[in-house]
């Protein structure tokens, strides 16, 4: 019989990877080739989920929130002593513009139109907001780990979750990217399918509302159509099965796309690791100023 400790973990970002290529997911979680460098927007997402996160674990205590404090960490990052919770330092805003350089806090998006300078604006806006509705934050990057139909573990955190008058559970997942989703992005959201139902492990009970919230950007996006778990359910055991059967050959085929400009493993974004960058040779050559379809090698 198998115990629930003796079955494989996973989390939304891991099943997301293979989604995303296959080749990507053996060199990182099978190969174990994982990089300590990070990036401007993810340093910067960092920072600013630790400031929502103070933010709301302090409404959920009934403490008064002390916006000045919150944007003065913001500004100048969060040492372990601070943090100990977590023991990592976060950096703020300034340590960010000395490793990325003041000017890129100056540079046009070229999806969103908007310059960091101006996103951070739209940011410390709505991080003094305080619209009184019915929905009340009631955890905070609630961790979670359930057994997915006896089959995995899947674990993770949940941004935050609120509850309305009636008992009734909302989702919110914050996004620090540069664009909001497109339609076909949230009709079946596997993120979103996995939070359902960790929260239904968790409360017993299914949220009645998804909701994605671009703190960038000043917009919040409704996740989920009609069905979109059982749909979501039905992809997670199509995701394993190809896990296995890639498992059993020993097999992890590439998928070439434009996203492989961002991943750590090709050869031809300059920005990459130096011991991570090149263990893939199959990227495709694409790259935000030269837009082709051409790889840099076939896959045989």
């Amino acid at each position: 019989m198998i115990t629930k400790t003796e079955l494989d973990k996973y989390s939304y970002s891991r099943l997301n990877t293979f989604i995303q290529c296959p080749m990507k997911y053996d060199l990182k979680y099978n190969k174990g080739n994982y990089t300590e460098e990070s990036q401007l927007h993810l340093e910067l997402g960092n920072i600013l989920h630790k400031a929502l996160e103070i933010k709301y674990r302090d409404k959920i205590n009934k403490r008064t929130v002390d916006h000045s404090y919150i944007k003065s960490f913001i500004e100048n990052g969060i040492s372990e002593e601070t943090d100990k919770d977590n023991g990592r330092f976060l950096k703020g805003v300034k340590q960010i513009k000395e490793t990325y350089g003041e000017s890129t806090f100056s540079e046009v998006s070229k999806k969103s139109g908007l310059t960091y300078e101006e996103k951070m604006g739209t940011f410390y806006d709505y991080l003094e907001e305080d619209t009184i509705d019915d929905w009340m934050p009631i955890h905070v990057e609630l961790p979670f780990t359930f057994s997915f139909e006896k089959r995995v573990i899947i674990e993770g955190y949940i941004d935050r979750i609120d509850q309305n008058s009636k008992g009734e559970l909302r989702v919110v997942d914050y996004k620090s990217s540069d664009k909001v989703f497109e339609q076909k992005d949230l009709t079946t959201p596997l993120q979103m399918v996995i939070y359902a139902l960790a929260c239904e492990a968790l409360f017993g009970k299914i949220p009645v509302e998804y909701m994605y919230d671009l703190i960038l950007l000043g917009e919040k996006q409704q996740a989920g159509t009609k069905g979109f778990i059982e749909r979501g359910i039905k992809k997670i055991h199509k995701v394993l099965d190809e896990i296995e059967w890639c498992k059993a050959l020993n097999e992890w085929k590439p998928k070439a796309t434009p996203l492989c400009w961002w991943c750590e493993f090709s050869g031809h974004n300059e920005s990459n690791p130096w011991y991570t960058g090149g263990l893939c040779d199959y990227y495709l050559l694409w790259s935000p100023d030269n837009k082709t379809f051409e790889k840099n090698n076939e896959y045989k």
